[in-house]
């Protein structure tokens, strides 16, 4: 969760996160369910890290944000926050709504995977199609949204094997793509808000049925992707030969 929008909405509440956590466990649970540690790239309120700590007491959690404040940073609820980290290598790394605020994605991608242990998943997830650009990502400063294709092909430039991807999100995308089509601000504001009790049951009922048993691969409001550090691939051992 954006630190921008942590004082906007608690998170452990909110329909958006709680439905994006299905794909993420599935993923986790299909690809690597012995999976012991795990490093949170732009973890913000680390949301997703906590749950997945809360799920089981031997997972060993490290979320990074170069905007936590001093006295964020440390360890807290077995979960070590920091701005940077040096050296350290996991089982499992979460991008998380993170590539689309930097620049070169390609960049900050590879400075993680390219010191990954081989068989490292990669958990991936970005907001979809700048058609669907709006105020909300002015407010968060992000500099794109992607299609599937483009972030399949970013995959595929960090050199990592591509297990899965779809859209999420497919269920409201009609209802928010009116939304920003024909309510959109000048004024630079996130779209997260709380919402009553009723509305958030519904969205994460009709959200978790649709994450847990479909996979869109038409449109979405976010692209999710799962890969593999794989450094016995044939892309991987030209690169190391070229080298």
């Amino acid at each position: 969760m954006d630190l921008r929008e942590s004082e906007n909405v608690d998170a452990s509440q909110h329909w958006y996160y709680q439905s994006k956590l299905f794909p993420i466990v599935r993923a986790l649970k299909r690809y690597t369910p012995d999976f012991s540690s795990l490093i949170d790239v732009g973890a913000g309120s680390g949301f997703f890290a906590k749950a997945l700590v809360q799920s089981s007491s031997s997972i060993n959690a490290i979320c990074i944000d170069p905007n936590y404040p001093e006295d964020a940073l440390g360890v807290r609820e077995q979960i070590q926050f920091c701005r940077t980290v040096n050296g350290q290598t996991a089982d499992v790394l979460l991008f998380i709504d993170v590539l689309e605020h930097v620049e070169d994605d390609l960049k900050l991608l590879r400075g993680y995977t390219d010191a990954a242990v081989d068989g490292c998943l990669v958990i991936v997830s970005v907001p979809a199609f700048m058609s669907l650009w709006s105020a909300h990502d002015d407010f968060l400063l992000h500099f794109r949204r992607y299609r599937l294709s483009q972030l399949r092909s970013l995959m595929d430039n960090a050199e990592l094997e591509v297990l899965d991807a779809h859209y999420l999100f497919a269920s409201i995308l009609p209802a928010v793509w009116f939304v920003r089509r024909f309510g959109r601000t000048k004024n630079s504001t996130s779209d997260m808000r709380n919402s009553s009790k009723l509305t958030t049951w519904i969205l994460i009922k009709v959200l978790s049925f649709e994450h847990r048993f479909r996979r869109n691969r038409v449109a979405g409001l976010s692209a999710f992707v799962v890969c593999r550090v794989n450094k016995n691939s044939s892309t991987h051992q030209t690169k190391m030969k070229t080298n």
